[in-house]
């Protein structure tokens, strides 16, 4: 083998490793963390759907009270740098979770967290695009809701789109 084919090989092996190790991240997170369902909104109601990818705002059912950032209704909107948002667990994992505003400092205290940055919209998530038009037609009149997982690190790692409830697949099909 030459040293050229040996360069070319390790050129493509590279990448393909960095790319597991980056999928094989995201599973763990998803399988290891704290996960709430979260409500969400459309970024956009006129345009649900851009290409590939819902446009959502998270919908947060806030409780308690805020010791940090400001609130506008029940979206968050200009939430101050060191904030976090603070998840309350419930026994029933339909159930949407309560969230209310804290310092980063007090997380401790949560049964998970989120940095404040990782709820700003417009946030993406992104579904087949041979099923977007008719997911965007399921989207309207229906509560939307995300199974989130909070990360180590205040990070969300978004797992399942829901629909009143039932995952959007199972709504899309009937």
């Amino acid at each position: 083998m030459t040293t050229e084919s040996r360069w070319l090989q390790l050129a493509v092996v590279v990448p393909l490793v960095g790319l597991l190790v980056l999928i094989a991240r995201a599973e763990l997170l998803l399988r290891s963390g704290a996960r709430f369902r979260i409500a969400i909104v459309g970024y956009d109601p006129r345009d649900l759907l851009a290409g590939q990818y819902l446009q959502y705002q998270f919908a947060l059912d806030w409780k308690g009270t805020n010791t940090c950032g400001v609130l506008d209704g029940k979206v968050t909107r200009g939430l101050e740098r060191g904030c976090c948002v603070c998840f309350t667990s419930d026994v029933d994992s339909n159930m949407l979770a309560d969230a209310r505003q804290i310092s980063c400092d007090e997380v401790s205290h949560c049964d998970g967290w989120l940095h404040a940055g990782a709820l700003t919209p417009p946030l993406r998530y992104f579904v087949p695009e041979r099923q977007a038009s008719e997911l965007e037609d399921a989207l309207r009149g229906r509560q939307a809701s995300l199974d989130v997982t909070c990360g180590p690190n205040g990070q969300p790692a978004i797992g399942e789109l829901y629909l009143d409830g039932r995952p959007w697949r199972d709504v899309v099909q009937d």
